[in-house]
């Protein structure tokens, strides 16, 4: 099974966690976005590796306050000239000579999109 295989399976297991930390940095000339998720003791903190990132928008209400994620999927979408999915407004024209690319997104209170060429994801050891 592929890493973009695997990553796909185990996205909508991040529904419920919630947002503990955001690094975005250029790695060899490539866009590096790493999202920390902490649900509490029960379950180990996870991290998505994103890299070669095309997308990145983050959303969350002011305050204090925190909300976990909701309504968490992953698409994998194959290099293509078709417009890009409903919910997903580039101004980069999608064409078939872009690799094939992970569609992150997180609905509710926290709103997460990200569109990557690769992508992982990490758990902590409990």
């Amino acid at each position: 099974m592929s890493s973009l295989q695997t990553f796909l399976g185990v996205a909508p297991d991040c529904q419920g966690y919630f947002l503990d930390r955001l690094s975005l940095e250029r790695i060899d000339d490539v866009d590096a976005l790493e999202i920390g998720l902490r649900w509490g003791p029960e379950k180990p903190d996870m991290t998505l590796a994103f890299r070669d990132v095309y997308f990145c928008s983050i959303e969350r209400p002011p305050g204090p306050g925190d909300a976990p994620l909701d309504q968490v999927t992953a698409t994998l979408l194959e290099p293509s000239d078709s417009p890009w999915p409903e919910g997903l407004a580039l101004e980069l024209i999608r064409s078939s000579s872009l690799p094939a690319l992970i569609w992150f997104r997180a609905e509710g209170p926290v709103q997460v999109s990200v569109l990557a060429a690769i992508a992982s994801v990490s758990l902590e050891i409990m």
